[in-house]
C-alpha cells in the first residue's frame, strides 16, 4: 500500500454519509435486478430508476474516491475512470479490482450524456452485477478508513 504522505484529513462524517447514499442506491438496485429482463427493457420507470441509481452509485464512489486521493495522498485526479485507477494505485483497492471496475467512469458518462443511445441490454447486464460490486467498493472504503484511523 502506498504511503500516506502527511496526516490524514479526511472527513470521515461526510464519506459515512455518502456510504450511507450509496448503501440506499445499492438496496434499489438490489431489488430492480430481480426483474426479468423483457419488463426492464420495456417500463421506462425499471429502467430509468435503474440508470438512474447507476449514475448516483458511480458518483457516490469517484466522491469519496477523490476525496480519499487528495486528501490522504496528495493526488486528485482528472478524470472519473483516474480516481478508480489511482485508488488502486494507493492500494485503497486491489490493483486488480480497479482495473476491472475502471469502466464504471465510461459508463456513468455515457448515461448522462449518451442517454439516447444507451444500449438497455448492456445496462441489464451491468445491473445484474452491480450491487455485489458496489458493496465491494464500500468494503475497500470502510477497511481504508479503520486501517488510518486517526
Amino acid at each position: 500500500m502506498a504511503r500516506l504522505k502527511h496526516k490524514m484529513t479526511v472527513d470521515k462524517k461526510t464519506i459515512q454519509e455518502k456510504l450511507f447514499k450509496l448503501q440506499e442506491s445499492i438496496k434499489v438496485l438490489n431489488e430492480l435486478k430481480d426483474e426479468s429482463q423483457k419488463t426492464f427493457l420495456s417500463d421506462p420507470k425499471t429502467n430509468g430508476a435503474t440508470m438512474f441509481n447507476l449514475i448516483i452509485s458511480i458518483e457516490l464512489i469517484v466522491d469519496i474516491g477523490n476525496h480519499i486521493l487528495t486528501e490522504a495522498f496528495q493526488r486528485p485526479a482528472k478524470t472519473y475512470r483516474d480516481v478508480i485507477i489511482e485508488l488502486g494505485k494507493a492500494g485503497v483497492f486491489p490493483r486488480e479490482f480497479s482495473e476491472r471496475n475502471e469502466f464504471m467512469a465510461d459508463f456513468r458518462n455515457k448515461l448522462i450524456h449518451d442517454y439516447d443511445r444507451v444500449n438497455l441490454e448492456k445496462v441489464y447486464e451491468i445491473l445484474q452485477k452491480a450491487p455485489d460490486v458496489f458493496r465491494e467498493f464500500a468494503k475497500y472504503f470502510v477497511d481504508f478508513l479503520e486501517k488510518h484511523n486517526d
